[in-house]
């Protein structure tokens, strides 16, 4: 089945992410109740998606200004801040680098590389651009990501158009009882419907740890998780066209 081979990809590849050295018993026992997954098949509220996906906006809405810009998810410069974070902002900042990199990071858009490190455009590295060639690429793949976003291209995300993929949900709930189960996720063409029915009932039953991953500094299980729900459903649709 095809939610079975998504599932499997995206719980296999997650924790594989992992310093198993650092988080021995821990991982090994949580590990354990990730590959339980009888927690996915009641789905999710649609109330609560949509609960969600607000406050996920409000979160990355920094200055309260009812929309998301660029400067807002652009996680180079909020790493430059962590050094001078207490564990109160710590724990905040996670909660945004979850957000941002499962929400706008976008896998899926093919550019060069070279192209992007290159910000001179000599045709060469410098070592300036190697040294930041990991931070130019990860901007670049967010700037594209909130373009996909921002569907009237005013060069910011507002709430309408964070939680326009939403709008099916009352389409996929079949037996109109307000949830959608992940059979009935699956049948939308919508990467981002199943990613939020999956990782609603994740986030909620908390059955994920907090460590640091090599995804991002202050990244959670749950955030590289949620990433690679996204990567193994992108996968999946490529393969069916």
């Amino acid at each position: 089945m095809r939610f079975d081979r998504i599932l499997t990809s995206c719980i296999c590849t997650t924790l594989c992410c992992f310093s198993f050295s650092a988080l021995a018993d821990e991982g090994k026992e949580s590990g354990l109740q990730l590959l339980q997954v009888d927690w996915f098949s009641s789905g999710a509220a649609i109330q609560d998606l949509r609960d969600r996906s607000t406050k996920t906006f409000d979160l990355l809405d920094q200055n309260n200004s009812s929309s998301i810009t660029f400067d807002e998810i652009d996680l180079s410069e909020m790493e430059s801040e962590v050094p001078e974070m207490n564990n109160e902002e710590l724990r905040e900042y996670s909660r945004r680098v979850q957000a941002i990199q499962s929400k706008f990071m976008n896998w899926t858009t093919e550019f060069d590389e070279f192209e992007v490190v290159d910000t001179n455009g000599d045709g060469v590295w410098n070592r300036d651009e190697y040294e930041l060639r990991r931070q130019n690429l990860q901007s670049h793949r967010l700037q594209l990501g909130l373009e996909e976003w921002d569907t009237d291209e005013n060069g910011a995300v507002e709430l309408h158009e964070f939680n326009s993929h939403l709008d099916e949900l009352e389409l996929l709930d079949e037996d109109a009882d307000g949830i959608v189960s992940h059979k009935e996720a699956f049948k939308s063409e919508n990467d981002r419907v199943i990613s939020d029915v999956l990782m609603n009932r994740l986030v909620a039953d908390e059955m994920v740890w907090t460590s640091y991953s090599t995804a991002a500094p202050g990244a959670s299980t749950t955030q590289t998780f949620e990433v690679n729900v996204m990567r193994a459903v992108e996968v999946e649709k490529k393969s069916k066209e």
